[in-house]
Parts: C-alpha cells; sequence; structure tokens
C-alpha cells in the first residue's frame, strides 16, 4: 500500500510540473499541437512498453473499446482543450481553485456510478485538503477570494476538472478484465490521435519544428507527466478506487507553489499553512480503510 501511495505522490507532482514546463513551451506552440505531440509521444514509448511486458489484449481491448474511446475523450483530449483554453482566458488564481473541485467530483460521481462508499474521514480528509489549496491560492486573505471574478474561462477549467473526474470513475464500472497498463496505453494513445488530429485541423504549428529545449520540454511531457502518471494514475484508481485517489490530487497546486519556490519565488506563511492543510488531509484520509460509511444511500445509490 506504501508503494501506492508514493506513486500517487510522485503523479500528483508530475502533473504539478506540467503546469512549469507548459508556461515555458505554450510561448512557442499552441496548446493543441503541444497537447498532440505530447500523447503521440507518450504512446510510441507506452505501447511497446505494454507489449514487452504482457503483450496487447487484443479480446479485452474490444471488449472495452467504447469505455476506453471515452476515457481518451473526455479525460485526455477534453481535459487538455479544456484546461489550456480555459487559462488563456482566466487568472491563475481562479483556474487553481477551480481545478481543486477535482477530488470532491471524483468523490461524488464514484459515490454515485460505483457504489464506492465514502466515509466520513475520507470526508474530513477532502475538506482539509480543499481549506488547504484555497489558503495557497487565496494567500489566506478572505478579501482576495472575496474579490474573485469570473469569466468564460472559468467554466472551461470547470469542465476540465469534471473530465478528469469522469476520467477516473470510468473504469472501476465500466472496464472489466483489462489489466491498468493496458488501460493507460490505449486512453492515451486515442486520446494522442484525437489530439494531434484536431490539432492539425486548428492549429497551423503542428508541423512546426520547435526550439531543442522545447522539444525536451515536451519530452519531459511525455514521460514523466504522461507515460508514468498515467500508468501510477490508474493502477492507484484500480487498486484502491477512485474517490481515495482523488484525495491526493489536491497536492496538485501545493507541488505547483513549492516548485514555483525552488526556482525561485518567496514562500509565505499562507502557503506553509495549507501545505501542511494538504499533507494532513491526505494522510487522514488514507490511512484508514475500514472506516465507517457516511450513508448508506450515498454508499449504494439505486441504479
Amino acid at each position: 500500500m506504501a508503494l501506492i501511495y508514493s506513486r500517487l505522490v510522485l503523479t500528483t507532482f508530475f502533473w504539478a510540473m506540467m503546469f512549469h514546463l507548459a508556461k515555458y513551451v505554450v510561448a512557442f506552440m499552441s496548446p493543441l499541437a503541444i497537447g498532440g505531440w505530447r500523447f503521440l509521444a507518450a504512446a510510441l514509448i507506452l505501447v511497446p512498453l505494454v507489449y514487452w511486458r504482457e503483450g496487447i489484449d487484443l479480446a479485452g481491448l474490444r471488449r472495452n473499446l467504447v469505455p476506453l474511446l471515452a476515457m481518451a475523450a473526455i479525460g485526455i483530449c477534453g481535459f487538455n482543450i479544456a484546461l489550456f483554453y480555459g487559462l488563456h482566458s482566466t487568472s491563475p488564481v481562479n483556474g487553481a481553485l477551480i481545478t481543486a473541485l477535482c477530488p470532491a467530483l471524483t468523490v461524488l460521481l464514484s459515490a454515485l456510478l460505483n457504489r464506492e462508499p465514502v466515509s466520513r474521514r475520507q470526508m474530513a480528509g477532502l475538506g482539509l485538503g480543499l481549506a488547504g489549496v484555497v489558503t495557497v491560492i487565496s494567500h489566506g486573505s478572505v478579501a482576495a477570494l472575496l474579490a474573485l471574478s469570473f469569466t468564460p474561462g472559468d467554466a472551461l477549467v470547470f469542465c476540465a476538472a469534471l473530465a478528469m473526474a469522469v476520467y477516473s470513475t470510468i473504469p472501476r464500472r465500466f472496464i472489466t478484465g483489462l489489466a491498468p497498463l493496458q488501460v493507460s496505453a490505449m486512453t492515451i494513445s486515442f486520446g494522442g490521435l484525437l489530439m494531434s488530429g484536431v490539432a492539425q485541423i486548428v492549429s497551423p504549428d503542428f508541423y512546426t519544428l520547435p526550439p531543442h529545449s522545447v522539444v525536451a520540454a515536451i519530452a519531459a511531457m511525455s514521460v514523466l507527466g504522461t507515460v508514468l502518471a498515467y500508468m501510477w494514475w490508474n493502477d492507484g484508481v484500480a487498486r484502491i478506487g477512485a474517490a481515495r485517489a482523488a484525495i491526493f490530487m489536491n497536492l496538485i497546486p501545493i507541488f505547483t507553489v513549492l516548485i514555483g519556490i525552488a526556482l525561485g519565488q518567496a514562500v509565505s506563511g499562507a502557503q506553509l499553512a495549507g501545505t501542511a492543510l494538504v499533507i494532513g488531509g491526505v494522510l487522514y484520509a488514507s490511512s484508514w480503510p475500514a472506516a465507517k460509511p457516511l450513508a448508506p444511500a450515498l454508499a449504494c445509490p439505486a441504479s
């Protein structure tokens, strides 16, 4: 179990790193071109790896083709398009705040669709994590939160958070008899094909060769933020459930801030307090799997 939790933590770190890498490469390429090449490169790495380790389960892929395509369209293509274009017309503070809703959305969807029990301990951990995220991005200022204004980009970022929540809840309910590594390889491959197809239509720079530093950044996004991250995330969801895995997503804005500090940004007391709340929430929610369900109706909704 410690290995699963460690991988989920590293996954959130890699995804936090993506914000900083994307901030750099978006100055040279359009978001769709970046996403298309990122996932195509990841597929070229992951598919041969899966073939070498366990072969390609063609029967399982045919049996689960529809949910796999849904995961690729919603959780990879849809998530990345909505997030990147949403951030074009909203502030980073708003984007971080809205993305922080993803764990709560995942817990809710898991309870409704997958009948995963939601314990008081999980809800408390989720609340602590959300409080920590809000503390970090608002710098501990209530006035900063009250002063937020919302734009159409906020709606796109919310759609991105909802897309990731849907992506995390699909496997347990709709994927049958297919290993997590196979799920990761196929969703990334299908998502890469979808994103690159859209990019070729609407992004004139898809075939433009960027500087070497941008190529290196996209390679890091492919290997760390895609291949390893999605492998470990899908494996974690399969082993501990989407609701518990979602708690770890609260670490993404925290790691984003910490990476910024490592790059020279100053640290504030609010950031330290928020980080402590998020880490405490993750540890509290994941340390006792046998917690009593919050309510039978929420744990086992009617079909």
